[in-house]
């Protein structure tokens, strides 16, 4: 990987940190990486255990919502890239290949306003622990320049995460501090799916796909979804 487009890379995420408060966090790495790729979004989420991809950045609304679509509706580039280890990249959402590929998210994608997804998943070792998601709202590939820039933003999505697990004080580049910013907005399906299940009588994985289907039905976001549940406006009885 080129140092010099590396330390390019860096440099601009710290410097968005020291003017946010000295604080280097997934969304600096999202910001940041939706400015210098010029995309319509960027998001990062991880491999979880009860959704198996789970959002914790987004540079906007855009991204949050092509985030929740691969949530509720089970398929996508990212959850593809998380799955197959290796990056997806989609340069044109409207395709007929790709409507075939994920025929719900595809169309979906669109009608959010988004027309080219290109994801990498976070590789340690061999094994993607998660994925950086860039979405663009006019058809077409990255550059082989944006191709490498989005590399090095995978691997500093990658390290803020292994820096945060390791020690909440550790340093990742000049930056002292770490923080997850946008996770929380996510531990409102984890409090939601744990209510369903109470409520329906099942484990947390059926209780998740009743979340889902319910959120798919009624055209809704899983969080919009969720934050009724866990606001008792929403009740799901035994089956």
């Amino acid at each position: 990987m080129d140092k010099q487009r590396s330390a390019a890379v860096w440099a601009a995420i710290n410097d968005h940190a020291r003017a946010e408060g000295g604080q280097v966090s997934i969304d600096a790495v999202c910001l940041i990486g939706a400015r210098t790729l010029r995309a319509q979004g960027v998001g990062v989420a991880l491999r979880g255990r009860l959704m198996g991809y789970e959002p914790v950045c987004a540079s906007g609304p855009n991204a949050y919502r092509l985030m929740d679509l691969h949530v509720t509706l089970g398929e996508g580039p990212g959850r593809d890239a998380l799955g197959q280890d290796r990056p997806v990249l989609v340069g044109d959402l409207s395709e007929d290949d790709t409507r075939r590929r994920w025929p719900m998210f595809a169309p979906a994608a669109v009608r959010a306003g988004a027309r080219a997804i290109f994801a990498f998943p976070l590789l340690l070792g061999a094994i993607s622990v998660g994925v950086l998601e860039i979405s663009r709202a006019e058809e077409g590939w990255l550059t082989p320049h944006q191709a490498a820039d989005a590399l090095v933003f995978a691997d500093a999505a990658l390290l803020v995460q292994v820096q945060q697990l390791a020690s909440p004080d550790g340093a990742v580049g000049e930056v002292k501090e770490l923080r997850w910013g946008s996770a929380e907005r996510w531990a409102q399906v984890h409090q939601a799916t744990g209510m369903v299940a109470v409520q329906a009588g099942t484990d947390l994985s059926a209780a998740f796909v009743r979340l889902r289907a319910r959120a798919f039905a009624d055209e809704r976001s899983l969080l919009e979804v969720a934050r009724d549940v866990v606001a008792r406006r929403l009740r799901f009885e035994p089956d």
